[in-house]
């Protein structure tokens, strides 16, 4: 197994924390503070924080630090749009590409997920629930879909810890049910049901959004 580079451990550290709800929206975080909790040298942690402001989770404040940038609720579902949008046309493209064996390896880590005694850890949640889309946008073996799928995944990160909270609080989270119906559809080989519960899926996430912003 590859051994995690230090830099790659600060970044898989920091986000684990934002996820898990350790750092809220507009929070600071410090370079020193970082180098102490993790035990390493400045350059690792400096690219893991250029990396996260790359990809819109921090920003940089000089002289200060780096602040957990929030998500306005327009960025929000703009990001689930967009989701929507190239999860579901993306699967539809990969009607052909189906086969049983996909399907099943799709399964067999959603069975995974759903029975996990670590499900309501934020962090796992969202990993499996991550790995579940993806899996999805893999099977059409467009590489440039995947990579945007990916990073969309990436930005909701800021706001699914927000989400699965609240979700968790009031009972109403997906708990994988979107993801059996998903599964079932393309084990019938019905694309179109099974993009309609994708929609239904990334939709339900917005719909919970919506209510937490009491909007």
């Amino acid at each position: 197994m590859e051994q995690k580079s230090l830099k790659t451990m600060v970044y898989d550290r920091i986000t684990y924390d934002i996820l898990n709800g350790r750092y809220k929206e507009n929070d600071i975080i410090s370079e020193k503070t970082l180098i102490e909790k993790f035990g390493v040298s400045k350059s690792p942690v400096r690219e893991a924080l250029i990396e996260l402001c790359n990809e819109g989770i921090l920003k940089s404040l000089p002289r200060t630090g780096y602040q957990i940038v929030p998500c306005s609720f327009k960025e929000i579902v703009d990001i689930l749009n967009l989701r929507t949008d190239i999860e579901c046309t993306n699967l539809r493209r990969a009607k052909d590409r189906i086969t049983d064996e996909k399907i099943a390896a799709i399964e067999a880590n959603s069975k995974a997920w759903k029975y996990s005694e670590q499900v309501q850890e934020t962090s796992t949640h969202w990993e499996k629930n991550h790995n579940f889309h993806l899996s999805l946008c893999a099977l059409s073996e467009n590489e440039y879909a995947y990579r945007m799928v990916k990073q969309l995944l990436k930005l909701s990160s800021k706001f699914f810890a927000q989400y699965f909270t609240y979700a968790s609080q009031n009972d109403s989270e997906s708990k994988g049910d979107y993801h059996e119906k998903i599964i079932q559809a393309l084990k019938d080989r019905s694309i179109d049901r099974a993009c309609e519960y994708l929609e239904k899926d990334i939709n339900n996430v917005k719909e919970q959004i919506q209510q937490l912003f009491g909007l």
